[in-house]
């Protein structure tokens, strides 16, 4: 029998090459679809949007598929997964809190606007803080990604605008949650909240040691994570089929 198949909803492609890894370890098992958005900067754009455009992709596809999403992406992927329930197997979310406004990009605007720093400093600053990486070229691109990201893709607020934040709710289908041990955008806090909603076959995870972008830096055990919580996704999901006794609940295992 096939596997089901993986679509990772991408909002900010410059960021995707920090989630090419992990998509290139689940390909080997599974097909893994890519679903970038990126709209015209003259053109507004709000999350019903997103979820239109998603919704109108999928209503074309006779696949279910567990969709993947990382910060602000996983964030709306919630929503849409909440919304959308019977167009998905289950859901992953990488680096997202329950408090929809913990992202980088938040706490740049909230930095911007407070402290008198030149956007180059505060973008340098960032990424010290969201990046595990040693090797000082990469580190040195870091701060142009976000640049480019922050100019030309989708974020919530701005400078001037804060974006009103409010709490996620779990999807009816199965949900695996992973953030990084030393993420300081999804603080540690985030599990006590997380923990409080999930239901029986939904699984929280972390990685040791690892920062907001941890799938870039720790690729392999955030494979193994998805892989064994979506093994045991059942191919046919329906509300009333989650009972406890078909999940078992992964212990949060360093690495």
């Amino acid at each position: 029998m096939a596997r089901s198949k993986i679509l990772w909803v991408d909002l900010q492609p410059s960021l995707y090459c920090l989630n090419k890894r992990v998509a290139q370890h689940l390909s080997r098992r599974r097909q893994v679809k890519r679903w970038s958005f990126q709209h015209d900067l003259d053109e507004s754009c709000n999350e019903e949007t997103v979820y239109n455009l998603l919704h109108e992709t999928l209503q074309n596809d006779d696949n279910k598929y567990h969709i993947i999403g990382h910060g602000l992406s996983g964030t709306l992927a919630c929503k849409f997964a909440q919304k959308y329930p019977q167009k998905l197997r289950s859901v992953t979310l990488l680096s997202v809190d329950t408090h929809t406004s913990n992202h980088w990009s938040s706490h740049y605007l909230k930095i911007r606007s407070q402290l008198p720093c030149s956007r180059t400093q505060v973008l340098s600053h960032l990424s010290s803080l969201l990046f595990h990486e040693s090797n000082a070229r990469a580190a040195a691109a870091f701060p142009c990604l976000l640049a480019k990201c922050l100019d030309s893709e989708y974020i919530q607020g701005s400078v001037i605008s804060q974006y009103t934040p409010d709490e996620l709710i779990i999807p009816s289908i199965p949900v695996l949650i992973i953030n990084g041990q030393h993420d300081f955008v999804v603080d540690e806090n985030s599990r006590h909240r997380w923990v409080k909603k999930l239901k029986p076959g939904d699984c929280y995870q972390s990685i040791s040691k690892g920062r907001h972008f941890f799938q870039f830096s720790h690729s392999q055990p955030t494979v193994q994570r998805i892989n064994a919580f979506l093994d045991m996704v059942p191919d046919q999901v329906t509300t009333s089929d989650i009972y406890p006794a078909k999940f078992t609940s992964m212990p949060s295992s360093q690495s």
